[in-house]
């Protein structure tokens, strides 16, 4: 819709005419069911009343006087509206204060709510659905790389490396029993087995019968 049809559109709404008397326009337009404008950030959709015109309403409920029109892109404050001024003052020594018009205050330029699944029409988005699709996924593209990465990392197995922090607390003096925490380094890759060493030393089972009579004997005894 053009500026001049949303005029007509205003009028037929509101049941007046341009220089008729307008003293009375906060009941006119508290009654013509045009909503108060939308917050910021809020874009034009074709489901929104009126074609998404508007008038400024404030917080108490008073009525402005100002009518807005839909715009694609928002104002200095995040409004996607252009103002006209519906209200002017009455020639001197007419009997009414303020009269009917319809005047541009300037803004964005005017469009038409889309007609078919809201917005507005794409000739005005600059970029169609597919081309943001596609910058969408150029964005991502290096996400899901670090993600399969991470995937096939996860699927290999694990392995104890480095240096190995093992403090040790003995249950008793008459146990071989321990207890501790290990702080290791872990990383992808396979177990390797300690080497094993070669024969001429005492056994596992003989180093522990050793160890168990030394914590065993009496205090003194050399």
């Amino acid at each position: 819709m053009s500026s001049d049809e949303y005029a007509r559109l205003f009028f037929d709404t509101i049941k007046k005419s341009p220089g008729q008397p307008a003293d009375d326009y906060e009941t006119v337009l508290g009654e013509s069911g045009i909503p108060a404008g939308y917050a910021e950030y809020v874009k034009p959709t074709a489901d929104m009343p009126f074609n998404a015109m508007t008038q400024q309403i404030g917080s108490d409920g008073r009525i402005a006087g100002r009518i807005f029109l839909p715009t694609a892109t928002p104002d200095d404050k995040g409004y996607y509206t252009h103002p006209f001024s519906p209200l002017k003052d009455a020639a001197a020594g007419s009997p009414h204060r303020l009269e009917w018009e319809w005047r541009d205050l300037g803004g964005p330029p005017i469009v038409t709510p889309g007609e078919s699944g809201g917005g507005v029409p794409p000739t005005t988005t600059g970029i169609s659905k597919e081309e943001c699709q596609a910058m969408i996924d150029e964005a991502t593209k290096p996400l899901h790389t670090e993600i399969e990465s991470l995937k096939t990392a996860m699927a290999q197995p694990l392995h104890a490396h480095g240096p190995v922090n093992l403090p040790i607390v003995m249950d008793s003096l008459t146990s071989l029993r321990c207890k501790g925490d290990i702080d290791v380094e872990v990383k992808p890759g396979t177990a390797t087995a300690p080497p094993q060493t070669g024969g001429g030393g005492p056994s596992e089972a003989a180093t522990l019968v050793l160890l168990k009579k030394l914590l065993n004997r009496p205090e003194g005894q050399k």
